[in-house]
């Protein structure tokens, strides 16, 4: 099942401590993910071992021609802490279940708001290199 989650991707930030050891995310972070736990409560996920089908739209920059298709983002941020968020707000108890991740980012196309679009399936079996 795919599903579209209209919302500006955002990075997994790193962790920050307080004075006393305590360790947290930023709340922004924890209102993105809870925000983001909401839109994706409907997905459908399947059994067993999954791949994770990831695109992430980021908002089209200034510096890109006004009309346009997508375009490859390779600025910050990083891809694997995009992964990482939605990861963590995937309906599931544990992400370790994920075997497989195929994701990109783009700059949005002319016209596009940002956006995500998050397909998990069951990982059929695949031959492994011997």
């Amino acid at each position: 099942m795919l599903i579209i989650v209209k919302q500006k991707p955002l990075a997994t930030p790193r962790p920050r401590a307080t004075k006393r050891g305590t360790v947290y995310y930023p709340a922004n972070y924890k209102k993105y993910i809870a925000a983001l736990r909401k839109d994706l409560q409907e997905l459908d996920i399947p059994e067993g071992p999954l791949q994770a089908d990831i695109v992430f739209v980021l908002p089209r920059i200034k510096k890109l021609p006004v009309h346009g298709n997508r375009v490859i983002h390779t600025k910050r941020p990083d891809l694997d802490n995009m992964v990482k968020a939605v990861l963590d707000a995937l309906p599931i108890p544990d992400d370790a279940r994920i075997c497989k991740i195929v994701a990109v980012k783009y700059y949005a196309a002319s016209g596009e708001d940002a956006h995500m679009q998050i397909h998990i399936s069951r990982l059929e079996d695949e031959k492994r290199p011997q």
